[in-house]
């Protein structure tokens, strides 16, 4: 996992636990994701074989960093046993 900063973590963790984060489609290459933010709905995606992630929030588009969203599905996927906690 990429290092975050603790506020995007809080409110990453906020996404999740509050059952923000929805699937959209599952492939064998990707698995897109629907998340409902503050004021509006953003897409996910997590490319399963760069491991690589991206978002359509401004933060991603801005600094190409993970953002709370990003966090947000990559917990949904590591409760799912989809992912090891280690990326």
């Amino acid at each position: 996992m990429r290092k975050i900063s603790d506020q995007l973590r809080r409110k990453g963790w906020y996404l999740f636990r509050n059952k923000k984060v929805k699937v959209d489609l599952i492939t064998p290459r990707r698995i897109y994701f629907k998340v409902e933010g503050e004021t509006e709905e953003h897409s996910v995606v997590y490319d399963r074989e760069l491991n690589e992630w991206s978002c359509d929030c401004k933060y991603w588009s801005l600094k190409f960093k993970w953002c709370s969203h990003i966090y947000a599905c990559w917990l949904w996927l590591r409760d799912k046993g989809l992912i090891k906690p280690k990326q």
